[in-house]
């Protein structure tokens, strides 16, 4: 951990630290970063059904490095703390915690590029839980099961440095909430980029050391991979 905990404790009365002695480096927004490690295995095949027929999405781990590069914005559900209230006399009023209800849903924002891979991914992903031709789920001989159709992805935040991990989670049980066909009704005096939101499902987000040791690994490879100049980077 870059700070001391004793060091922003040194002026509470400013709230402004050193430079060198008792510095104090707050959190910067916005660096922040995707790796879809697990995705349906027939992902490819239904999302290939939307192509033309060239084959743009080849395989499962071009699919997972589609939705890591062109992710602009997570949206992290939060808990909410219930209470049960006691009420005495005048209506005094004590609390204890009754139980911690989760939100299930994680918004991704995707930035679409021509050939419409966001749209094909998840509309395909859709199509392999309910095909909407026929209403049921064409995973059949016992194929049809949350391990076929859910993902899993690790979301984590750093510094400006790209590197240094300040929050990470593990993304499990993940499948989408809607299919993005609405995003493709267009207006003839609008021209603008096109960003997609999706809200997914999400079963756990898990928070613990093994999960910032995984996003360590991660975060390490990308910065390293980002700035190895010996290649043509154009």
């Amino acid at each position: 951990m870059k700070n001391t905990y004793s060091s922003a404790f040194v002026n509470r009365f400013t709230r402004k630290w050193g430079t060198q002695k008792y510095s104090v480096d707050p959190y910067i927004t916005g660096y922040h970063f995707m790796k879809w490690v697990k995705l349906p295995n027939s992902l490819i095949t239904y999302a290939s059904q939307i192509d033309d027929g060239k084959g743009g999405l080849p395989r499962t781990s071009t699919v997972a490095d589609v939705l890591s590069s062109l992710c602009l914005q997570v949206t992290i559900p939060t808990g909410t703390v219930n209470r049960a209230e006691f009420y005495g006399l005048g209506n005094i009023r004590s609390a204890v915690p009754s139980n911690v209800d989760w939100d299930n849903t994680v918004t991704i924002r995707f930035l679409e590029l021509s050939g419409l891979p966001i749209y094909k991914i998840i509309s395909g992903w859709v199509r392999l839980i309910r095909d909407y031709r026929v209403g049921v789920s064409p995973l059949k001989n016992d194929g049809y099961g949350k391990k076929n159709y859910a993902a899993t992805a690790y979301y984590w935040t750093t510094s400006p440095d790209g590197q240094t991990v300040e929050f990470a989670a593990c993304l499990a049980g993940l499948f989408p909430l809607k299919d993005p066909i609405d995003s493709f009704g267009h207006d003839i005096t609008a021209y603008d980029k096109l960003e997609i939101d999706i809200d997914f499902n999400v079963d756990y987000i898990y928070r613990d050391t093994w999960v910032y040791n995984q996003v360590k690994n991660y975060s390490t490879f990308t910065n390293h991979s980002s700035f190895d100049y010996s290649g043509d980077i154009s």
